[in-house]
């Protein structure tokens, strides 16, 4: 079974498409209906359209998997079935919204995609097989590939046919113009926030014709199965009808934090919905005005949105008021030393000889290693991770490891060490095969791995190289962005805010890197030397330590003096709504 390949391979076109940020993937364990006897039995008709029960279990299955993954096992399967089918009742509503748009999808278009997929499986028979053991045919594959790409571009039409006046993107910029665009012009950072707004805009146009359209759905033909998670009010709170869906999705989040306690997470989620519920009337008592169309967590996002733009405007201040700030919070506005540098880093590969070698002493080590002494010899000789804990890989299935592991493991003999060494992209394997569950087509193993490593041969031999390339850097005959093209380079990248005490942004600390490049001369390239790796970099520019004055930066202190006392403003409102006597 190629179960878990063929997900992997379906992601780019499983119709469960995230649109906008709010739609959610879909939780829980594989549905546990009654069994049907023919592919054609009805689940539901919607709008006249017929969905079979085949269509709408696998449906459900799938989205029920992808949202296994983000919780894990602390999921209910009710709760999750209750999403699951209503993601469902969407997605055939989103169909329907595509006729009207008159999106149209080619064949050329869902054989493409057709062709990834099939690319990703060694033959036809592996490919074949993994279909079968998710329930597709070719056919009803290429139903969903073709759905899934309707999606994507309903998704985009309604992005697309939102419009941003000037007066929006002014305001995003002016909110923003300190914090997230650092100060940078409106006209660098202006595609930045039309994409935002547009996204967030499209949203709600998303949300407010998916309530028109289910608000408007003929349902019919129900099979008693799913009478369960038809959308219906779960409870009401202070006037505001809260469905089980939305109820349900928070509980589900909810199970995380509880570790799985259904009781606890069912009252944290209620807990939660009627403190936002709380926040909206506080929202509304300060003049904002809520979209009651939209989805609770929206208008909740909505409402703080435009409840802080409000007390913002109502924020009051004098000259003293911003230079006490100033004064305060003066570290945020010094500049502090700081270089930019381009930095590129080569990784040493081992050669054929270095790889002979690691071979050599993983073949060594199977003839000592034995089935009452394996996790001790992993623990004191294995390279790899799992080596302190005696080189338990714990269970797996099928398609979990890589294919020579993979092998190695389901033919072993239960109860022994594998008889051979086995490579793998990783370096080289002695495999102890635990125990099998050939029901389950399941294997606990352990392994000692053997990594081949660059000797210092290998490494001398780099050293030349590297110098080689810092001379054509300084002769400028190659780039930096050159070097992304050599094999041997792992990272090439312009960096910029290094510190003095060392810190690298994206790379970590790295004293012996920020010093070499701080004793540079601008415009130098170098390199050092780092285990197995070589470093080269360019100091490009370098700023030193100044204090800031009040006069040079007014506008931003004033923008952070008014953030600063709305955000302590709608904390304390926020607090005055939450649940306490849990």
């Amino acid at each position: 079974m190629a179960i878990r390949k063929f997900r992997r391979n379906m992601k780019p076109v499983i119709w469960v498409v995230t649109i906008f940020f709010f739609i959610s993937l879909i939780a829980g364990y594989a549905m546990s209906f009654k069994n049907t006897s023919s592919n054609s039995q009805l689940a539901f008709k919607l709008n006249g359209k017929k969905v079979t029960m085949v269509e709408a279990h696998r449906s459900m299955a799938i989205m029920s998997e992808n949202y296994k993954r983000y919780l894990g096992a602390n999921i209910d399967p009710e709760l999750m079935n209750t999403i699951a089918f209503n993601e469902l009742i969407n997605k055939n509503l989103l169909l329907e919204m595509a006729d009207k748009l008159k999106i149209k999808v080619s064949n050329s278009e869902v054989d493409a995609q057709m062709d990834q997929i099939k690319a990703a499986f060694p033959d036809k028979e592996q490919f074949k097989n993994a279909l079968l053991s998710q329930g597709y045919t070719t056919k009803t594959l290429e139903k969903e590939i073709k759905e899934n790409l309707i999606l994507q571009k309903v998704s985009e039409a309604i992005t697309g046919n939102v419009n941003i006046t000037p007066e929006e993107i002014n305001e995003y910029y002016s909110d923003y113009k300190y914090t997230m665009f650092q100060g940078k012009p409106l006209e660098e950072v202006k595609a930045q926030i039309e994409q935002a707004l547009k996204t967030q805009k499209g949203a709600e146009v998303y949300a407010e014709d998916m309530t028109e359209a289910r608000a408007k759905m003929k349902l019919q033909d129900l099979d008693k199965n799913f009478d369960a998670y038809v959308e219906k009010e779960a409870f009401e709170f202070d006037g505001v009808k809260v469905n089980n869906v939305e109820y349900a999705k928070r509980v589900l989040n909810a199970l995380t934090m509880t570790k799985g306690d259904l009781t606890q997470a069912k009252e944290l989620a209620k807990s939660s919905i009627e403190s936002e519920i709380k926040l909206l009337k506080a929202a509304e008592a300060k003049g904002v005005k809520v979209n009651e169309a939209l989805p609770l967590d929206l208008q909740v996002a909505n409402a703080v949105k435009e409840l802080y733009s409000k007390l913002k405007s109502e924020i009051t201040y004098t000259q003293n008021d911003l230079k006490d700030f100033f004064q305060e919070n003066q570290i945020n506005y010094d500049t502090l030393k700081s270089a930019d540098a381009n930095i590129a880093i080569l990784k040493v590969q081992p050669t054929e000889e270095d790889d002979a070698k690691a071979k050599v002493r993983a073949e060594e080590l199977l003839k000592k290693v034995n089935k009452e002494n394996f996790a001790e010899m992993a623990k004191k000789y294995s390279e790899g991770p799992s080596g302190p804990n005696g080189g338990a890989l714990g269970t797996f299935k099928k398609g979990d490891m890589v294919k020579p592991f993979e092998d190695a493991a389901f033919t072993g003999v239960a109860g022994e060490v594998y008889p051979e060494v086995v490579k793998t992209q990783f370096g080289y394997h002695i495999i102890f095969v635990e125990s099998k569950d050939n029901k389950n087509e399941t294997v606990t193993a352990s392994h000692i791995l053997i990594i081949p490593e660059p000797s210092e041969e290998t490494l001398n031999a780099k050293d030349a190289q590297v110098s080689e390339i810092v001379k054509d850097l300084n002769n400028k005959t190659i780039t930096f962005e050159d070097l992304k093209n050599d094999k041997d380079i792992v990272f090439s990248e312009k960096i910029d805010g290094i510190t003095e005490e060392g810190y690298v942004p994206g790379l970590g600390y790295n004293e012996e890197l920020a010093k070499s490049i701080y004793d540079s001369k601008l415009g130098e390239v170098g390199f050092i030397k780092e285990q197995k790796d070589f470093i080269i970099y360019r100091k490009d520019s370098q700023v030193d330590e100044k204090k800031a004055n009040f006069e040079e930066f007014e506008n931003q202190v004033k923008a952070d003096y008014v953030n600063t006392k709305a955000q302590e403003a709608l904390k304390e409102i926020e607090l005055s709504t939450q649940n306490t006597e849990n």
